[in-house]
């Protein structure tokens, strides 16, 4: 949105100052001639604006769930682990991953795994507070970014998060990795590292967590 309206304030002022040259060289005519073309600049820089804005949710999310992107993920963990180091409190990250997925896309096929992963993805979202991020990292593999959340706090989180894909996702499951900043990782790739591996431990038991210790 934000970008819609200063294509058109753009518009608009360059607009505005071939009006005034008219009223002050031209008659009625001409003056009608550019208010015209006043309307003309704000309605394509509006539109310019919001051409802008759709080329940027489709870089900064996925494509199928609506979720952040790998790369925008990376960007605001980055930007997150910057923040908590400066200010000294901790930021725990969650990788994801659908047990058996392989299996349910054979057995039902492509667009039916496809809407489980959306649905997947909606229980995440609608799991989480407001302020934490949820993206997609690939495949059936996703995210979770848990600002000022320890190692504790980030299990009572993935309990909750357990319960409502066993509620809401006829019984389908999921494995979890939790890996906690400073405790288990000083940079966000170490973070990211680590919480994947943990994953893959938990991938051995399925329909569990593994923390870092």
């Amino acid at each position: 949105m934000v970008y819609r309206w200063i294509g058109s304030i753009v518009g608009m002022l360059l607009s505005l100052f071939w009006i005034i040259t008219a009223w002050l060289s031209s008659g009625r005519t001409m003056f009608a001639l550019f208010f015209l073309m006043l309307v003309v600049h704000i309605v394509c820089g509006y539109l310019l604006g919001r051409r802008y804005e759709i080329i940027q949710q489709m870089a900064y999310h996925d494509s199928l769930t609506g979720m952040l992107s790998h790369r925008r993920f990376l960007d605001m963990l980055e930007k997150e682990i910057e923040r908590a180091e400066r200010y000294d409190y901790p930021v725990t990250l969650m990788f994801l991953d659908l047990d058996d997925f392989k299996k349910y896309n054979d057995t039902h096929g492509h667009m039916a795994g496809d809407r489980l992963l959306c649905h997947f993805a909606r229980v995440l979202q609608e799991t989480v507070r407001n302020h934490d991020e949820v993206g997609r990292w690939g495949g059936e593999e996703f995210v979770i970014l848990l600002p000022h959340t320890d190692t504790q706090q980030s299990l009572l989180v993935g309990e909750r998060l357990r319960a409502n894909i066993a509620r809401e996702m006829n019984g389908v499951t999921a494995s979890i990795g939790i890996a906690t900043f400073p405790v288990h990782a000083r940079t966000s790739n170490e973070l990211a590292l680590c919480a994947d591996k943990l994953m893959y431990e938990a991938k051995k038991t399925k329909n569990c967590m593994v923390a870092g210790s």
